[in-house]
């Protein structure tokens, strides 16, 4: 890495340092002032977050499958943001000690229990709760840990087996991450309401993490675009398939999110749609709207623009974009769960991503400073970068 790269890289880390400890400490006011307030908002900063990091990971599984020429260029940013994981499995301590005050199916919370909440008892407890959240983040620490030592065993030693690991891990390792991350996603998020169901709700969680970590890929791809190798490697044709996967992923969570929506609607049960109900009176209905128009129309306009597409800036600014929704849609995701009558935002709810994300970005920084910015001796980039070559001019 060049030495400009690496001071560039360090002044990232400085600053996120600096949000993350003057974040940190006014979570710890918010917390002494309002521990209920504390927990809401560190349960959405916490699932964005993590869930940028599982968006990594499902990314790289994705790339080592189908070995496309845009998985290349951003797979020490998806390994990077893999080996996170470590760090976030830290901080859902507060998750695990405030779980009695979020989640009401442990019956120490403010809401009534149900009796089918009652009858989902044998899942829905707080020891089993722990249980799975360590199985989780044991699967997804030891499979990023062992994708990303291959990869940069492969930096040193030229060994061209190591990809076929890598290709061979790969594919149950996807299967495995989609059930997974299922769970995780019912665990963390959809039993806070814990009378509704959603079969799938956890496919389009998934989506919408793969979706935020391409758009995170896409931003870091702009500021390291005129450090070598990227300089001398990157051509409009990588951005054009970059830009072609992002909306790929933004036309199909859409869909996933509509056809939920539609389905609910249509059956018009009162255990299924009083979920849309909370999230559509009052405030919430503008929050929708917004993250419709954001999240799905424009960026859906403007990546049909072939233009678009082939120029980094502009891709960027709307990956930035995006990125914003994402954590506009966690907001409405978890809020309403604890303010179904009226919408309610506290000053929390600004400070916990600000706090989390600095320790975030921080540790992701670190983690790519440890190894070449791209991967060394892989066939399938040599191939690749040829072809890129080809087909399209220097970025």
């Amino acid at each position: 890495m060049e030495q400009q790269t690496r001071e560039r890289l360090k002044g990232v880390q400085r600053r996120a340092w600096l949000a993350a400890g003057g974040g940190a400490a006014l979570l710890a006011l918010g917390a002494w002032l309002s521990f209920g307030d504390f927990l809401e908002s560190y349960l959405f900063a916490y699932v964005y977050w993590t869930g940028l990091s599982l968006g990594c990971f499902g990314l790289l599984l994705l790339h080592h499958l189908v070995s496309g020429r845009w998985g290349h260029v951003i797979q020490r940013v998806l390994e990077a943001g893999t080996r996170v994981l470590p760090v976030m499995a830290i901080l859902f301590l507060p998750i695990a000690f405030g779980m009695d005050h979020l989640y009401s199916w442990t019956g120490h919370g403010e809401g009534e229990v149900h009796g089918h909440v009652v009858a989902k008892a044998a899942y829905l407890n707080a020891p089993f709760f722990l249980i799975r959240a360590g199985i989780y983040f044991a699967f997804w620490i030891l499979l990023a840990f062992l994708l990303s030592r291959w990869s940069r065993l492969q930096d040193r030693n030229g060994d061209t087996g190591e990809t076929r690991r890598m290709k061979i891990a790969s594919a149950p390792g996807m299967i495995a991450f989609v059930l997974v991350g299922t769970f995780a996603s019912v665990d963390w998020l959809m039993s806070l309401e814990p009378e509704w169901f959603s079969s799938i709700y956890g496919l389009m969680i998934l989506t919408a993490q793969g979706h935020a970590a391409l758009s995170f890929g896409i931003v870091m791809l702009w500021f390291l675009k005129s450090s070598k190798p990227f300089s001398d490697i990157l051509t409009t044709t990588h951005y054009h398939h970059l830009g072609n996967l992002l909306l790929a992923l933004t036309v199909f969570w859409t869909y996933l999110a509509f056809s939920q929506y539609l389905i609910i609607w249509s059956g018009n049960l009162p255990e299924e749609n009083f979920w849309y109900i909370n999230r559509q009176t009052a405030g919430w209905s503008i929050v929708a709207v917004v993250i419709l128009v954001g999240h799905f129309f424009v960026p859906f306009l403007l990546l049909l623009v072939r233009r678009m597409k082939k120029s980094i800036d502009s891709l960027a600014l709307l990956a930035a974009g995006l990125l914003v929704m994402r954590l506009v849609d966690y907001f409405w995701l978890v809020k309403p769960a604890f303010s179904p009558d009226a919408f309610s935002f506290s000053w929390t709810d600004a400070v916990a991503p600000l706090a989390l994300g600095g320790i975030w970005v921080a540790a992701m920084v670190r983690q790519l400073q440890g190894a070449p910015l791209m991967a060394k001796n892989d066939p399938r980039f040599e191939h690749g970068q040829l072809r890129g070559r080809e087909h399209g001019g220097h970025g």
